[in-house]
């Protein structure tokens, strides 16, 4: 099994409400609201497909540093098979701490190897022995806490997988708060959960008219197609995954190879729209005379036993080796995202990643701009180029797999492009729906310069809207809205809530009998270069 399929796995999942709100205020605070959730937790997997932010920490290291502990190879090799590309970083520069203390209870062996605490977070690298005489690819836990002197709790969120070579659960715990002083503490994990990743080979890529595809394994029942599209180079295919009612599955998704080589794609993990049932998108880039090569298939982690079993270790921390390999600096830079700027705070620079830490501020601004998301976020230190994202969390991430030197002599700056940007419509964003029937009937219209066609028509008592631009830099209506006396009615269903690089949007209205109307547009997006460079030293 490969490992890298765990990550895929541990998607983050995206909370995606319809939204009917009853005045202007709440109404425009929760629309910005999800925009802003839904884009940047899309945007996380749209930069980096094949990474899970929660669960891979990467590291940027100072080079003048001195080495201040050695580690063996059986804890790299471990690392490695997670693609822990930081905590690698980390400890062959010799950052952190060894531990290297052991404990042990009923089911077996817990040992923890060393620890790495900085202004970016704490990192606990572990390994378990256990006795099994079955497949385990990974293990979650109940409870996963670090403990402070004071009695103050951190909850840790664990990436622990199975080593064959070593037949042994390896990973790390990590938690973005960190020790900040000399301290006795105490790492309590338990509630452990053997998951078994496991693959399902399905047909070829789905282009035609298949609806559903029968699994019938492990508590899923099928896999029920909604759509699939190939459009500007691009690949969208939207699903459910529906399980029996008893089962153990909490994550499962599509995955796909070309010439037996894994395809990175993008795409979102919706609420669940009934209980047993997952809804997903999944979108890739190919070339179109490529797509008949394509093979799918299905890949869930299927949970097996429980042991309710507790470790306790208690170990000494000394901040002192955290606080040598830490580079800070103090901003103070704004960032306009429409409605809202980014004031940035400090730059830190650790052995776990690179973060610029912001407020967020209310903007003044008459605009009808409601929100910029970007989706190329760079920081250039000297010839050094990373790549990163902006975290709902209040900071920019970045990555890198290598090691930094001499920064406190290099010039750094953040550059932004690849903006996406929401609009608020005006006044003069509407279209007038006449003879409304259950005939298809199609207007054109245009928004801020784009030319968009509209088709409407009845649906027993509901009426359809489906919006669509021939222009790729249109990212689709939002959200349409129709006034009714001193009622907003807004759709109780829409095909895209601006969360994919598609411009087609189909909204659903509940009992409308009008056949007659005008349809206001709410809210659009529009794709737009942007660029924008701050110099922050």
């Amino acid at each position: 099994m490969d490992l890298r399929s765990i990550e895929d796995l541990l998607k983050v999942k995206v909370k995606n409400d319809n939204i009917d709100i009853p005045n202007e205020n709440k109404m425009w605070n929760k629309v910005v609201s999800n925009l802003q959730k839904g884009d940047q937790a899309t945007t996380k997997r749209l930069m980096k497909p094949k990474l899970v932010v929660s669960v891979i920490l990467m590291a940027i290291v100072l080079t003048t540093t001195p080495v201040l502990a050695k580690y063996s190879n059986e804890l790299l090799e471990w690392m490695r098979d997670i693609n822990g590309n930081g905590i690698i970083t980390s400890l062959e520069n010799g950052f952190g701490q060894e531990i290297n203390k052991t404990t042990k209870n009923g089911l077996g062996v817990l040992q923890v190897h060393n620890v790495v605490s900085d202004e970016n977070g704490t990192t606990i690298n572990i390994s378990l022995d256990i006795d099994h005489d079955h497949s385990i690819s990974a293990a979650g836990f109940d409870d996963a806490l670090l403990i402070m002197e004071d009695g103050k709790e951190e909850k840790l969120d664990a990436t622990v997988v199975y080593n064959k070579k070593y037949d042994k659960l390896v990973g790390y715990l990590h938690t973005d708060k960190e020790i900040s002083a000399d301290s006795k503490v105490i790492l309590q994990i338990g509630g452990l959960s053997e998951i078994q990743t496991k693959t399902v080979k399905l047909k070829s890529l789905i282009q035609d008219d298949t609806k559903t595809i029968p699994i019938n394994q492990d508590g899923i029942s099928q896999i029920k197609f909604i759509s699939n599209e190939y459009r500007n180079g691009e690949y969208q295919i939207d699903y459910l995954i529906e399980l029996e009612e008893k089962n153990n599955i909490d994550h499962a998704s599509l995955v796909f190879s070309f010439q037996d080589k894994r395809i990175l794609s993008s795409g979102v993990v919706y609420k669940r729209p009934q209980p047993n049932v997952l809804k997903l998108s999944e979108s890739f880039r190919l070339d179109k005379n490529e797509l008949d090569n394509v093979e799918m298939s299905l890949a869930y982690n299927d949970r097996g036993n429980y042991y309710p079993e507790m470790w306790q270790l208690e170990f000494e921390y000394n901040y002192n080796l955290a606080k040598k390999s830490t580079y800070t600096m103090k901003l103070n830079k704004t960032i306009d995202m429409g409605i809202q700027k980014l004031q940035l705070k400090n730059l830190v620079i650790t052995p776990s990643r690179v973060k610029i830490y912001f407020d967020k501020k209310n903007s003044n601004s008459e605009s009808n701009e409601v929100f910029i998301n970007y989706n190329e976020v760079t920081l250039q230190i000297g010839d050094e180029s990373l790549e990163g994202y902006i975290d709902s969390e209040g900071y920019i991430s970045f990555e890198t797999q290598g090691v930094l030197e001499n920064i406190k002599s290099k010039q750094i700056s953040l550059s932004f492009n690849n903006a996406r940007v929401s609009y608020k419509g005006g006044k003069q964003d509407k279209v007038r729906l006449t003879n409304i029937s259950n005939e298809p009937n199609t207007i054109h219209t245009e928004i801020k310069g784009f030319q968009i066609e509209i088709t409407y028509y009845s649906k027993g008592n509901d009426l359809i809207v489906e919006s669509e631009s021939n222009d790729n830099r249109f990212g689709g209506i939002t959200q349409s809205v129709i006034y009714k006396k001193d009622k907003r009615i807004f759709a109780d269903k829409r095909s895209e809530d601006g969360l994919h690089r598609h411009n087609n949007q189909v909204e659903t209205f509940k009992n409308i009998k009008d056949k007659d109307l005008t349809l206001n547009i709410f809210l659009f997006t529009v794709y737009e270069e942007r660029p924008k460079t701050v110099i922050l030293k």
